[in-house]
């Protein structure tokens, strides 16, 4: 959903997030900036409908508006606080399960901008749950593996990793956003090896 929120998009960086409610009773729904255009005053953020108030987002239109948007909230990722040259010395591999892709992309977008590449993992459970696999192609190289094999490589996203440092990939900087039993097994093999 692409939010009109200038103050935001102004001073957002990535890594962060902000949020919302629907309406004055609403529940206040903490979501990731997934992207932002500072010329357009605007900011990108993704929701999987879960409950109630990401079920009522779910029914906004082109126009309507949120009761409340506060933001940027948080830090932004340590990778916008190193300098090219620190940014030039890693060799990162991003990997996002699910909708853990939507924070990843905007760090990707970021190197990117800055004339670094990495790699990124996206995992989901089928075809139909992977998201943001063009934008990402545009700022890194995407790897897109599916716990169902309906698409991409098949297996979770440790198995796809593990192919990649078989393949000859090497990586000294790892972020892994996503499901925290992902994030168990990716620190577990990352530490591995």
């Amino acid at each position: 959903m692409e939010v009109k929120a200038e103050r935001v998009a102004k001073h957002c960086m990535p890594g962060q997030f902000l949020v919302v409610r629907c309406d004055e009773n609403g529940e206040r729904i903490p979501l990731t900036i997934c992207d932002y255009n500072r010329e357009s005053g605007t900011i990108t953020i993704v929701f999987q409908v879960v409950g109630a108030s990401t079920f009522d987002m779910s029914k906004l239109k082109e126009g309507d508006s949120f009761y409340d948007v506060a933001g940027p909230l948080g830090n932004k990722s340590e990778l916008c606080s190193m300098t090219k040259e620190e940014l030039s010395e890693k060799k990162i591999i991003f990997i996002a399960g699910g909708v853990g892709t939507a924070p990843v992309y905007p760090q990707a977008k970021w190197l990117f901008e800055q004339g670094i590449k990495s790699d990124v993992i996206i995992g989901a459970k089928t075809k139909d749950l992977v998201i943001l696999e063009d934008e990402m192609k545009k700022v890194a190289n995407v790897f897109v593996t599916t716990d169902d094999g309906s698409y991409g490589r098949t297996g979770m996203v440790t198995k796809c990793l593990e192919d990649l440092v078989n393949e000859g990939h090497s990586y000294n900087h790892c972020v892994a956003i996503g499901p925290m039993i992902m994030m168990k097994f990716v620190c577990f093999f990352y530490n591995y090896f």
